[in-house]
């Protein structure tokens, strides 16, 4: 508030009245820290419940019976046989040899001068289907209608390319350069014995099966040469044939999905030798599965006994120090790694490598860990059993069902980071109430303490005019 104060003034009204103030805004400044308190709080608050969401995720991961359960894939001859094998797929051994890779078929065009050469108009009827007598016989399948791709007049060789390729008929062409020349390609978009096609045309010249205009570009299999088979067949459409142990396989494409249970195979030559195949357990994703819970494990006690602790030292406390929630959450995660579980070969974790150690965090004995991943039945039991509830449940169905409850909307860290919100929204409302009623009694000082001076001015102002009057009276003697 500006002062009113004026150089004739007797008092120093604001000096006098800044210090009234700073003695009432005592309260008000312990409010303001009591507020900064409540924020390191809710602050350490956010920190713990982000902590704790990914040691929750890494628990959550390996409750899952599948964590435990996954396979590497290896090939003794992977540029001729790849594998990639998913979890749950069963450990085996076996020998594949590829016969025949999958194939789409392509025709090819005669040359062209370029790809602005004019071809000529009428339609081109595109039909799939296979070849089952060979590469001069044809069955349309009835399951995929026939496609009529329209070439209008005065249609260059790169239109007529375009124009099928925005068909959907199954085929797809492309503009190769043949030294000074181009030839059309035409190819099933897809491999497999099923992807064989024929092409017919109805040429606005008269002639449908000549090699002039429109029906240059003829593919009929059962029609004779330069009749209506006017491109020239460079690859038939054939499936993959291989064998598995021994056992005769055919497959439309060389990429065969669940070509055994959770196994995909690719194929990518004819083999000239049986190519091995294995899938075997891998106890490495494993053990990095339980690295990056333990590491979880660990960020998270560090964070609650940093926030919890008291510095003899320095005499300084944590944030958290003395708080019951924070305490009784690090008690609580504490408490399930000293836990047992009933009903398998594995009890604890210390029977796998995983050792509690004096500060509260975990080490881990790998070599201890590997061992007894040999047997991942047994850390199904140990770690993801679903239990009925009671000391058969597994140690990370454990761990997560903890955290779902900690940081549930009911949760210990949920309802403690409310309360402290609780708490500095009713300070802070205290203390604009108390600012109010400060920034009143400021005014009114201020005028209560304006008047006083006036008054001494005033008064000082009519001693000097009576002592200036007195002087000009006359002397008596």
């Amino acid at each position: 508030m500006a002062s009113p104060i004026t150089s004739s003034s007797m008092l120093d009204v604001q000096g006098m009245v800044s210090a009234l103030m700073r003695a009432e805004s005592r309260p008000i400044v312990q409010m303001q820290g009591e507020v900064k308190k409540i924020d390191v709080k809710i602050s350490a608050y956010g920190k713990l419940q982000s902590q704790l969401s990914a040691f929750r995720d890494a628990a959550a991961s390996l409750s899952r019976f599948d964590s435990w359960r996954t396979v590497k894939a290896s090939s003794s001859n992977a540029s001729a046989v790849d594998m990639t094998a998913s979890s749950g797929a069963a450990a085996t051994q076996h020998a594949v040899e590829v016969q025949k890779l999958a194939a789409s078929q392509t025709v090819t065009s005669g040359a062209f001068a370029s790809s602005d050469a004019i071809v000529g108009s009428g339609t081109l009827r595109i039909q799939m289907g296979t070849q089952p007598g060979g590469a001069a016989s044809f069955t349309p399948d009835a399951s995929r209608a026939e496609v009529a791709v329209t070439i209008p007049a005065n249609a260059t060789l790169a239109q007529v390319r375009d124009a099928i390729n925005a068909s959907s008929s199954g085929a797809r062409a492309s503009i190769v350069r043949d030294g000074d020349q181009v030839r059309l390609f035409v190819s099933s978009t897809t491999s497999g014995g099923n992807q064989a096609f024929r092409i017919q045309a109805t040429d606005d010249d008269g002639n449908s099966t000549d090699t002039s205009g429109l029906s240059a570009l003829a593919f009929d299999p059962v029609a004779a040469s330069g009749s209506g088979q006017n491109l020239t067949l460079m690859k038939g459409a054939a499936d993959a044939q291989y064998t598995i142990d021994g056992v005769a396989l055919t497959a439309r494409g060389n990429t065969i999905t669940d070509a055994m249970d959770g196994i995909n195979l690719t194929l990518k030559q004819v083999t000239t030798a049986p190519v091995q195949l294995e899938i075997s357990s891998d106890s490495d994703a494993m053990q990095a599965s339980m690295q990056k819970f333990i590491d979880a494990y660990n960020s998270l006690n560090t964070l609650l006994a940093e926030q919890t602790k008291f510095d003899e030292t320095s005499k300084t406390a944590g944030p958290l120090q003395g708080d019951s929630s924070a305490v009784g959450i690090l008690s609580q995660v504490r408490s399930i790694v000293r836990e047992t579980v009933t009903g398998g070969t594995l009890s604890r974790l210390g029977d796998v490598g995983v050792s509690l150690q004096r500060d509260g965090s975990l080490k881990f004995n790998t070599a201890a860990f590997k061992s007894a991943a040999s047997d991942p039945t047994r850390l199904e039991a140990l770690m993801s059993a679903a239990g009925t509830g009671g000391s058969d449940k597994g140690l990370m169905v454990r761990f997560r069902e903890l955290g779902d409850r900690l940081l549930g909307s009911d949760g210990a860290v949920t309802n403690a980071t409310s309360t402290w919100q609780a708490r500095r929204t009713s300070l802070q409302r205290r203390e604009d109430a108390f600012q109010v009623r400060l920034d009143a009694m400021e005014k009114r000082l201020l005028a209560q303490y304006s008047a006083l001076d006036a008054k001494l001015s005033a008064a000082q102002q009519n001693s000097a005019q009576l002592q200036s009057a007195l002087a000009g009276l006359p002397k008596i003697g």
